[in-house]
């Protein structure tokens, strides 16, 4: 779930992969920089590990929270997702928060305990574990100079998890963006990886680019050939303005709600006069009402290439790639966001990509704890069961 309104201004920014294809053809064009060299071996760790990160679920709105935003987890949840069909679980985690003064920054022991009580019954359920370093504004608006802190971190972090089974995995930041881009942090993040192989040689790392986890930006990262233990971590909440519709974090863009999945509708769309809409976002409704399916912008057209890039850049370069965050907001209709959930679900596993869908119970919940049970039609959606 996105905190920050600027993620608005990224999502209507994106266009699907007009980078990854040449001109008049289907074939991936490799972008990234020199350095950056493909792997050959797809049986290296990162792949191994890959295999046990397939179907994910976050716990949003929870550890990473800046305030108690009303969301628990108990322990017999984590059997609960082991049996919906999840096999992993990924962590947002509020580390920076929680911590003393620099330099050393030394993180809360109170604050461990609760994070050491979701990996020890997430394992105890079966489940693979993410955790990562979330919303950390500071280095999003001065990277540089957080990078100490963020190193800091980070060795805490790797130094208490050291002897953990390898079915913990690390991810380095969430969502970097604003000042910290995909160019800015690929030197960072080999600091940061230098400092974590001390105390965890074999453990698997994931790292994700710039804008957002924007898929458009995996051409400009650059990870270090001699660590095949590393999984890229992307973002797809497209299309934005139906899977925000109504999300007040997100900006007016998203204010028009009623937008179905997959457009167009049978009855177009009127937005109320008084929101007083961007020319970009009129422009969008007039297309969601006009438009067929298969071009429509509330349709999986707005996801599709996008995914398709994102596995094309995986097999190029012999990285896994991992979709860390999709999902819809609850303020779209049940039925409109169980067809998203199906539609993309399926793009996914046509792409063979791993995913951990936003979220468990928060505002785009896949579990309904009043009912003890998923929300109407989510399982179906994600497992077809």
């Amino acid at each position: 779930m996105k905190l920050f309104i600027l993620l608005l201004t990224f999502c209507a920014l994106c266009r699907p992969c007009e980078i990854s294809v040449a001109a008049g053809t289907n074939a991936f064009v490799p972008a990234n920089p020199p350095e950056m060299k493909p792997l050959t071996d797809r049986t290296s760790p990162a792949h191994r590990t890959a295999r046990l990160f397939q179907h994910g679920v976050n716990l949003g709105n929870y550890l990473e929270a800046p305030s108690d935003w009303g969301v628990r987890v108990s322990a017999g949840e984590f059997d609960q997702m082991h049996a919906e069909g999840f096999d992993h679980i990924r962590v947002p985690v509020g580390w920076h928060r929680h911590t003393g003064p620099g330099p050393d920054f030394i993180i809360s022991p109170d604050f461990f305990g609760q994070v050491d009580f979701v990996v020890t019954n997430a394992f105890a359920s079966h489940l693979a574990v993410l955790v990562n370093l979330h919303h950390f504004g500071e280095f999003d608006t001065n990277p540089v100079e957080s990078t100490d802190r963020l190193l800091a971190l980070w060795r805490q972090i790797a130094a208490h998890y050291a002897k953990f089974p390898p079915t913990l995995a690390f991810e380095l930041l969430n969502e970097p963006h604003d000042h910290a881009t995909t160019t800015v942090v690929n030197p960072i993040y080999a600091r940061v990886l230098t400092d974590i192989r001390q105390t965890n040689p074999n453990r698997t790392l994931f790292v994700e680019p710039g804008n957002w986890g924007n898929i458009d930006e995996l051409k400009n990262l650059v990870l270090p050939a001699a660590d095949d233990n590393l999984i890229v971590s992307v973002h797809c909440y497209e299309p934005f303005r139906f899977t925000h519709q109504g999300a007040g974090w997100s900006g007016p863009d998203v204010k028009v709600q009623g937008i179905q999945f997959p457009g167009p509708p049978a009855t177009p769309l009127v937005p109320d006069p008084a929101l007083k809409l961007n020319p970009w976002v009129a422009e969008w409704i007039q297309n969601y009402n006009t438009l067929p399916t298969e071009k429509n912008p509330s349709s999986p057209a707005a996801f599709t290439g996008r995914l398709k890039l994102a596995h094309e850049w995986s097999e190029h370069y012999g990285r896994p790639v991992h979709v860390g965050e999709f999902g819809c907001y609850t303020k779209a209709d049940p039925e409109s966001r169980v067809r998203f959930y199906a539609a993309i679900r399926r793009t996914l596993e046509e792409q063979k990509l791993g995913w951990a869908v936003w979220d468990w119970s928060g505002s785009f919940r896949y579990w309904d704890k009043r009912k003890n049970e998923p929300v109407s039609g989510m399982r179906e959606a994600l497992f077809g069961k």
